[in-house]
């Protein structure tokens, strides 16, 4: 549907009548707004029926709105105007359908859906919005998005544009104690419990389907704070049982497009802000390892390299596992600073030529647990939330063992995360392969023999065939003999 130039000239006059607040003739309206004239009586005529405008003759006549601005929506003066509003023929009051199938047909219900949201947008945008100077929040700036924790009841503020509403965030505990901050201060109060009701925690996980949902309502919020005046809010909830999470968004109901744009322009920026922040902070790290000859740059790539081989072949053989690639990418380039702990322990012990004491091994294995505390002082938000959880994964359980002999906590089985499987079974490779201060060199075929007889360890049977099948490939055998 396109609005035709007689609707658009229609939207201009009753603008410039609200602005004016008094009788205009014809030939100001047409110089002022650059209409033709002839097209004017034509034009006022349909206004004058809906009752949007008044008319009187005289030297004092000319047109003046026949209500207050605020009591008159664009949809008002666009239907008077067009002559259907419907996106569609099968939404005229006909029912007009092709086929019959208006009570069953998909598309007849997604266009059903769109008809009512256009409907609804237009009538929530009032010619007093318009017409209002510097007013733009008033058209849909996103006030709040809130990312929620379901099983713990806690949230995260994502975004937030109105900084006295962010302060509020920051002083509430809970989500359900921020929902009731929000309410006393913000909200209408006849609206409160409605919004309550949608928005408590024990809501969120309400008529799901497959474990999802996105709904909305509306409700009114106070202007200013302590003002009587109130402007249309919408608020969307989307939720997934599954990542027992919900998205709840706080936003006017008049969005314009150029908004949406700019709001996700800066979430865009601090995503990426955020990510990059990450990657420097990794980087450093193994930097540091490489500095005091705890890894050198070189292993740092081969590391990389065989868990990206060996992720790449669980992801072709176990496709239940539902390995994505941005999975195999995060972790591959996390995989080098799996020893990061190993910076706390004294350099005399990591380059001792003869075998530990019982008491030095003690020290050696405190190491994960030193890496994965270093881990959680990393850049944190909600674009680094799975990276945050993969170093973490990687730093404290790579050491333990499938049958439970590992350290530091004796996990068992599919209770050792993944990531920690794959860096762990390449970490021991790694080891053989490379010269240590108390070991030599070992030959490729030699450190697969090893680790294929659980001398380093219990590895699941799935992995050790996916490390096999990839170590046997052309590459990754040219790489460990170089």
């Amino acid at each position: 549907m396109q609005l035709t130039n007689t609707t658009d000239y229609a939207i201009r006059i009753v603008c410039y009548l609200a602005i004016k607040k008094h009788r205009v003739t014809t030939a100001k309206l047409a110089s002022e707004l650059k209409i033709p004239e002839s097209y004017i009586p034509k034009i006022t005529k349909q206004l004058k029926k809906e009752k949007i405008i008044s008319a009187s003759e005289g030297i004092s006549g000319g047109y003046a709105l026949a209500k207050n601005p605020e009591k008159i929506s664009l949809f008002d003066v666009i239907s008077c105007m067009e002559s259907t509003m419907a996106i569609s023929r099968c939404l005229e009051k006909d029912g007009f359908c092709s086929r019959n199938y208006t009570d069953c047909c998909k598309v007849h219900q997604v266009l059903l859906d769109l008809q009512n949201t256009y409907n609804n947008r237009l009538e929530n945008v009032k010619i007093s919005d318009i017409i209002r100077p510097g007013k733009d929040e008033y058209f849909g700036r996103f006030y709040i998005i809130l990312k929620v924790n379901l099983a713990e009841n806690s949230y995260e503020c994502i975004y937030s544009h109105n900084r006295g509403i962010y302060d509020d965030v920051k002083n509430a505990g809970t989500y359900d104690d921020f929902l009731k901050v929000y309410c006393e201060k913000y909200v209408c109060e006849k609206d409160c419990e409605k919004l309550q009701e949608f928005l408590k925690s024990d809501s969120l996980t309400e008529h799901l389907k497959k474990g999802c949902s996105e709904e909305d309502i509306v409700y009114q919020r106070r202007s200013e704070k302590n003002s009587e005046t109130y402007v249309w809010m919408e608020v969307k909830r989307f939720v997934d049982e599954n990542e027992k999470t919900a998205v709840i968004t706080f936003h006017n109901a008049k969005v314009i497009p150029n908004t949406i744009v700019n709001m996700e322009r800066e979430l865009r920026q601090k995503a990426q802000d955020e990510t990059k922040q990450y990657w420097k902070m990794v980087s450093l790290l193994a930097a540091v390892l490489n500095h005091n000859n705890l890894i050198e740059t070189e292993h740092q790539d081969d590391i990389c390299f065989y868990t990206k081989q060996v992720y790449l072949q669980l992801q072709k053989n176990y496709p239940e596992y539902g390995i994505t690639e941005e999975e195999i990418e995060n972790v591959s380039h996390l995989a080098p600073i799996h020893d990061i702990g190993k910076i706390r322990v004294p350099i005399e012990i990591l380059n001792k030529n003869g075998k530990l004491t019982a008491d030095e091994m003690g020290i050696v294995k405190q190491h994960p647990l030193t890496g994965a505390e270093m881990t959680l002082r990393f850049p944190r938000g909600a674009t680094t939330e799975k990276l945050n959880k993969y170093s973490y994964e990687i730093c404290r359980y790579h050491h333990e063992r499938y049958d439970g002999s590992g350290y530091p906590d004796g996990l068992k089985g599919d209770e050792i995360p993944l990531c920690a499987q794959v860096v762990g079974l390449v970490d021991a490779y790694d080891a053989l392969v490379s010269v240590r201060p108390y070991k030599r060199k070992l030959k490729h075929e030699e450190a697969i023999r090893m680790i294929a007889n659980g001398e380093c360890g219990v590895f699941s049977k799935k992995l050790l065939q996916c490390f096999i099948a990839a170590a046997m490939q052309k590459e990754w055998i040219k790489k460990a003999d170089s």
